[in-house]
């Protein structure tokens, strides 16, 4: 008999990393094993999500109607167990929350189950989340595994949450490289200027978008007239382009808005780009090694572990860092680049990360 498993994210419709990674792991779990199931509680139209015909989308959680009528966020902080009742049945082997704080809140207590992190969590060592990292810390309590997906996350539990140390299981980020790649050859409309750097993700606060402006700027200074290609969509759209203005290049600033399929333009570009202040294990940064595209990336998880020292990738801290790494990732030859990245990719092949997701789910649910 089939074991049947509950997913349960933040938004599955918003387009993020989170909901990219949970779709790769879906569509290769094993299908004759598992009856895999996935509800979001905040619901967006950016993205919707291909998944194989066996994959069940729940309706997404909305506020219970009760004689109070309190808000769907009062129910989820003072009476979880309203919407847990409504929409998280207790008809599942398995219920994984998708990454912390919302997600785990939803987690049925008594019930076999895992949490999976994203990223680090040190933001809940701020003192005006500390009622968030008590709930985190309760949440906690009712689980029996935590994966974290990086170095850099499973410090930051082990820190943050000392107590549950002992549930903690490092499992990478994995990446479906041959699929990857199919999809990069579809035609785009899109045609980059070379030289080119790509920005993947959100135009938010942690994302750091609006810092690259003054990258740019440091690097045209230098005498190379380089382009900047911006994918995704956000509040700091405007600030991308005001900042761009002041520094006299918005010819060379492109914002190309959110694709369903970016990867034929990423193909297209020398270097990719993340600045964020906080990152679980990117995504993005997998998907360009994968198209053979070296990145510069800040301290962040999985950064370290995929520039496979620095023969796919520079770490960076300053602007300055930043403008010399690409500078130099600009001279090497690209045909050396390519090589390095199709072998350090192999490393987060998805027969491998699956084989170690259904390690996992079968020894919690046995």
């Amino acid at each position: 008999m089939k074991k049947k498993i509950l997913f349960i994210i933040w938004s599955y419709t918003y387009g993020g990393g989170a909901e990219a990674l949970l779709t790769v792991i879906v569509n290769h779990l094993n299908p004759e094993k598992y009856d895999i199931s996935i509800i979001e509680y905040e619901h967006a139209e950016t993205k919707i999500e291909k998944v194989n015909d066996n994959i069940h989308i729940l309706p997404y959680i909305q506020a219970v109607q009760t004689e109070e009528n309190y808000s769907k966020t009062y129910q989820l902080y003072h009476t979880p167990e309203v919407l847990i009742r409504t929409y998280i049945k207790k008809e599942f082997d398995l219920y994984v929350s998708f990454n912390y704080l919302i997600p785990t809140f939803l987690l049925p207590k008594g019930t076999k189950n895992i949490s999976w992190i994203h990223g680090d969590v040190y933001n809940l060592a701020d003192q005006n989340f500390l009622r968030e990292r008590i709930r985190q810390n309760n949440a906690f309590g009712n689980v029996e595994k935590i994966v974290a997906i990086s170095d850099f996350t499973e410090l930051s539990l082990e820190e943050l949450f000392p107590e549950h140390k002992d549930k903690l299981v490092k499992i990478y980020n994995g990446i479906d490289i041959d699929k990857v790649k199919k999809e990069s050859m579809e035609q785009t409309n899109i045609q980059i200027n070379k030289p080119a750097i790509v920005f993947i993700g959100r135009l938010e606060e942690n994302k750091n978008p609006v810092r690259l402006i003054h990258i740019l700027r440091l690097v045209h200074d230098k005498g190379l007239n380089i382009h900047l290609y911006y994918l995704g969509e956000g509040k700091l759209k405007e600030n991308i382009y005001e900042e761009a203005f002041k520094n006299n290049l918005l010819e060379y600033v492109h914002c190309l808005g959110y694709h369903q399929n970016p990867f034929p333009i990423i193909k297209q570009c020398d270097i990719t780009c993340l600045l964020s202040k906080q990152e679980g294990f990117s995504m993005s940064l997998l998907e360009s090694i994968a198209l053979g595209v070296p990145f510069v990336a800040t301290k962040v998880g999985g950064a370290t572990e995929l520039s496979n020292k620095e023969r796919c990738g520079r770490i960076i801290k300053s602007d300055e860092d930043a403008q010399k790494a690409i500078l130099s990732l600009l001279k090497i030859e690209k045909s050396s680049v390519r090589r390095e990245c199709e072998k350090s990719i192999q490393r987060f092949n998805i027969k491998g990360y699956i084989a170690q997701i259904e390690d996992l789910f079968d020894s919690v649910i046995n």
